[in-house]
């Protein structure tokens, strides 16, 4: 089977010239509303609602469990404050007590100076006190006759016992 193949007419009319602008335009088409199913509207509409009810679920179940989870952890909270308070109190007493040390180690100091120098003055008071002692021994100081010893004893003297009596006071003995 085969089929009888027809040719075109060859066409005789000249080519047409290109153009930037057609010389003819086009009318405008009036906007035709598009239609969509209603189904599908509404297959939307349930499934965002669906979604969104979900998550207010999950909202939920999440905050129910942070407020469990931070009551829970609420006593080592509070000892964590309370230890960073006791910490702080701690470094402001070390940080009072590196002050004192500071001040102690530079008043050692001054005393280690002050020492130096007082020793410095007995090396050269042991100088001269040597120097003393070796013209001294070198003169000769006579012996001192011994003096009288005092004697300590406290001597008593008593009174003789009177037993007079007299009226000139106007009562009676």
């Amino acid at each position: 089977m085969t089929e009888r193949v027809l040719r075109l007419p060859p066409t005789t009319a000249p080519a047409p010239a290109l153009l930037a602008v057609p010389e003819a335009r086009a009318e405008a088409r009036p906007a035709v509303a598009t239609r969509r199913p209603v189904h599908v509207v509404i297959t939307v509409g349930v499934t965002a609602g669906l979604y969104a009810i979900s998550l207010a679920g999950v909202t939920s179940l999440q905050a129910g469990t942070d407020a469990r989870l931070a009551a829970d952890r609420a006593p080592a909270a509070a000892a964590v404050a309370e230890l960073r308070g006791t910490h702080d109190a701690e470094e402001a007493q070390l940080t009072q007590l590196e002050a004192s040390y500071a001040d102690a180690a530079a008043s050692y100091a001054q005393i280690a100076a002050a020492i130096g120098a007082h020793e410095k003055s007995l090396a050269g008071l042991g100088k001269q006190v040597a120097a003393v002692e070796g013209s001294a021994s070198a003169l000769r100081v006579p012996t001192l006759a011994s003096l009288p010893s005092v004697s300590s004893r406290t001597v008593y003297v008593s009174r003789p016992a009177s037993n007079a009596c007299t009226t000139a006071s106007g009562k009676p003995c």
